[in-house]
């Protein structure tokens, strides 16, 4: 059964999701990558970039060609690529990068934000592990000192997050608090991560072992094991609300979400992407057991959908789902989480929780016109929204998705 599945994802990798994006997402006429595409993969009328998904972009394609995926004139693309991000993105004038710019570069959102900061890193030490390039390899280290002197948070440990163009530090919540949230630090140590990974340097490793520990003492409830989503500085649990930014694809209430809501895509990812930190770290996984069976344990309970496949968006930490819609990105960690649940405890009941939702993705969720998944279906499993990409879609779940599910298939086999 492996088999097939692994045979079927690599073919639909390589020959439908790959092609979609490496055909049209690099923009030739001002550099950068363009993510904005309809449901018939042609561009829309927005034009604008924001940093995140161009770091995404640059991270996800990197980290495909370093696990053996081609392309024509790949190694050209992203050298144009990070090029774009430090010459356009770059604020010359106070330091750091700019949110979101123009079609052309010109700037549109200067504000300084953390999540954007940690792509960075991100993105530019996977390159340099790709490349070998001196320069990527400085600038995912000047990144990091960046984040480190306009950012982390003496006196109660973690990262603030949203910052004005000078980085003075900015409250986006309605309520004019300042916040952290569970997110911004799991994607910092994802970064962290693969930044130990390239230079191996104690420091490195240092803030990796700090941020997880952070995580998992400061954001994790303690009673569940569960993800709790935004704080105060001094990590008091808040309502979970829209900010007052632009800022990717969240839905909400008016009055907010109670802090004893937690995501399953969130908790799946973040459980995973601990268990990689590990291994990068040459710590044994059984260490981390304790730390990750209970998102494994709550996620197949309460978030699969066992009757008509996939994975709910988000629900109480003691009960069941509270919306139950359906967004392509949880799908896709959750087909790299329940893989290394199946993997570290043998457990049946992960590998069906694996296989109820990639059944879900491959008969519902791909758009098999044109390769690319649908963003979001309702509990019903119809499409609500059917665009390919925008803004804050792109490349990054998916495809890493697809190669991280090859690699755990190729190890059960």
């Amino acid at each position: 059964m492996l088999q097939s599945y692994l045979d079927q994802t690599r073919n639909y990798l390589d020959h439908h999701l790959l092609p979609f994006w490496t055909s049209r997402i690099e923009e030739r006429k001002f550099g950068g990558f363009q993510t904005n595409f309809d449901r018939n993969g042609q561009r829309t009328e927005v034009t604008e970039k924001t940093l995140l998904c161009q770091a995404r972009c640059l991270f996800t394609l990197s980290h495909a060609l370093r696990e053996g995926c081609q392309w024509e004139d790949s190694h050209g693309m992203l050298s144009r690529a990070a090029t774009f991000l430090q010459t356009r993105f770059l604020d010359t004038e106070y330091g750091g990068y700019f949110w979101i710019v123009e079609e052309d570069g010109t700037p549109r959102d200067t504000s300084k934000v953390a999540y954007g900061l940690s792509f960075l890193i991100y993105g530019f030490s996977e390159y340099a592990l790709l490349t070998g390039a001196p320069e990527a390899r400085d600038t995912a280290c000047a990144l990091f000192d960046l984040l480190l002197g306009q950012a982390a948070d003496i006196r109660h440990g973690g990262f603030f997050e949203h910052f004005t163009r000078d980085f003075t530090l900015e409250a986006v919540r309605p309520d004019g608090r300042t916040h952290k949230s569970l997110d911004v630090h799991m994607h910092l140590m994802e970064a962290f991560t693969t930044l130990f990974e390239l230079t191996g340097l104690p420091r490195h490793r240092q803030a990796l072992e700090q941020i997880t520990d952070l995580i998992f003492t400061k954001m994790i409830d303690r009673d569940s094991g569960l993800g709790i989503a935004i704080f105060t500085p001094d990590w008091t649990p808040l309502d979970n609300c829209q900010l007052n930014t632009l800022w990717g694809a969240d839905r909400f209430d008016k009055p907010g979400k109670p802090p004893e809501i937690t995501s399953y895509g969130h908790n799946i990812e973040l459980a995973w992407l601990y268990l990689h930190s590990l291994d990068t770290l040459e710590v044994p996984r059984d260490q981390g057991q304790a730390r990750v069976l209970p998102i494994f344990e709550h996620t197949e309970q309460h978030g699969v959908d066992h009757e008509r496949g996939g994975l709910y968006v988000e629900g109480m930490r003691d009960g069941p789902a509270t919306e139950t819609t359906k967004e392509f990105w949880q799908q896709a960690e959750a087909l790299v989480g329940f893989l290394d649940a199946y993997e570290m405890t043998g457990d049946q009941k992960y590998l069906d929780a694996f296989v109820n939702i990639y059944e879900f993705v491959f008969k519902h969720v791909i758009n098999w016109e044109q390769g690319e998944w649908f963003p979001l279906l309702s509990e019903q499993n119809e499409v609500l929204w059917d665009y390919m990409g925008h803004n804050w879609k792109i490349c990054y779940h998916t495809i890493r998705s697809m190669v991280e599910v090859v690699k755990r298939l190729e190890r059960l086999i």
